[in-house]
């Protein structure tokens, strides 16, 4: 996360960023994109909890609006 928070404050939104790993929650896919993420690529999470993932993270998404 250190790594991502970095990378958006020195790109500063000129090229879009796609946060992989550590994404198993709908919290974590919100982290991500409150660190500057533009897109999640939940693949490791997907195998652990399948497609109730996809769900919970759009759930969250929803929830922060």
């Amino acid at each position: 996360n250190e790594v991502l928070t970095y990378l958006f404050q020195g790109i500063q939104g000129r090229i879009p960023i796609i946060a992989s790993g550590g994404i198993f929650s709908g919290k974590d896919a919100i982290e991500k994109m409150d660190r500057g993420a533009d897109l999640v690529q939940i693949w490791t999470g997907f195998i652990y909890k399948g497609p109730s993932l996809i769900k919970e993270i759009a759930e969250a998404i929803a929830q922060k609006k």
